[in-house]
């Protein structure tokens, strides 16, 4: 398994917002240190539910004060951007820190910060899939093109430089839980990420799904990987982790004060929600606990398929001693036992004989509700 530190900076308190970012990149140094392999960059705009604006600068910083780790974003919400700008920023980031650039990439899903770009939600997948079309081009052909798209609409020939320095450009991987996500991610051999949040049954659903698009298409089922995003606080002990689980349940609250408008002032209105879990079927989707515990929570997400975990340990306000120490347990026990950790041999032919799965199959899989299964 491969292991990284995910980021959007939340902000609960409004505190100064550079030295809430400089915590963050210290504890992504130390990750390096600690054997992490990558660190992955929200975006986020408009609310203390994530101060992660502006993605691609925070990344060329970041790489800037890292020699070795992997910056990825996680996500960019593409139908905001211009791809053809959008293109071109990504390819410099890329060649300014040597090729260590992972683009992760999204069609977003709050309506909040939608809204303030003029966009609405049923529209982005659309301008996603034309807008991922445009840069895939941009980055690959050395002949001008033109687009004709329903949102996108390049009418002058164009050619783009300067080309990543990755070929034939950075590896692409896609935040997506739905069929299309997976197919689109199928269609362009992006790695999909889910999160933990969905349960077992959903990740392997999300799973199931991909394999099946890959055979739709003709495409080798083996060796697939997949990424789960998972809240991760590990601690000396089980009951000290847990004792944590508020900064959790902000997070996971303020997500949905988001994703209903509830935002005052660019705060967002955190507060319970229906249906939320009680804390011990919340515990069972987060990944906290002592060394041991996290250990066999991986463990058994290895077993689900997943290869790639991305490790949300900045969340609610939690405190920057505390994830320190927590990247530092990570990095002593945690990760050496799960290095050479695998999905379990002939997964995939056991998923590629079930039957096709169905957006509808996805919802009753989840053990609960997903952060963007809100109502817009």
């Amino acid at each position: 398994m491969q292991f990284g530190l995910f980021y959007e900076w939340p902000n609960p308190t409004i505190r100064n917002w550079k030295t809430l970012f400089e915590e963050g990149v210290e504890q992504i140094q130390y990750s390096e240190e600690m054997g992490f392999d990558y660190c992955l960059i929200a975006e986020h705009h408009f609310s203390n539910y994530g101060n992660s604006p502006a993605p691609l600068m925070q990344a060329l910083y970041i790489g800037q004060r890292t020699k070795r780790i992997k910056i990825a974003t996680g996500i960019i919400v593409v139908p905001i951007w211009d791809p053809l700008r959008l293109s071109e920023e990504v390819a410099v980031l890329d060649n300014l820190i040597d090729g260590r650039f992972i683009c992760g990439v999204g069609r977003g899903y709050q309506p909040h910060e939608f809204a303030r770009f003029g966009i609405t939600v049923p529209e982005s997948r659309q301008r996603f899939s034309e807008s991922l079309d445009v840069m895939i081009k941009a980055w690959t052909q050395d002949e001008s093109f033109t687009y004709n798209g329903e949102y996108v609409k390049i009418p002058n020939e164009v050619t783009v430089w300067p080309k990543p320095l990755q070929k034939p450009h950075p590896p692409l991987w896609l935040a997506g839980t739905s069929i299309d996500s997976m197919q689109l991610a199928a269609k362009w051999d992006m790695m999909p990420v889910t999160t933990g949040l969905l349960g077992g049954d959903g990740m392997q659903a999300h799973l199931t799904s991909l394999i099946h698009a890959r055979m739709d298409l003709g495409k080798d089922i083996h060796g697939i990987e997949l990424g789960m995003q998972a809240i991760t606080h590990v601690a000396p002990t089980d009951e000290e982790a847990r004792e944590q689980i508020e900064y959790a349940r902000w997070q996971n609250r303020a997500g949905r004060a988001l994703g209903r408008l509830e935002v005052t002032n660019g705060r967002v209105d955190v507060k319970p929600y229906e249906g939320e879990p009680d804390d011990d079927r919340f515990m069972e989707r987060l990944y906290f606990g002592s060394p041991e515990t996290v250990i066999a929570k991986f463990k058994r997400a290895a077993e689900l398929g997943v290869t790639h975990v991305s490790c949300w340990s900045m969340f609610g306000g939690l405190e920057h001693e505390k994830i320190m120490r927590s990247i530092r347990l990570m990095g002593e026990e945690v990760i050496p036992a799960l290095k050479d950790v695998h999905p379990p041999a002939g997964l995939e032919d056991e998923l590629a004989k079930t039957s096709k799965v169905t957006q509808e199959d996805l919802q009753s899989a989840r053990s609960g509700p997903a952060p963007s299964d809100v109502p817009t």
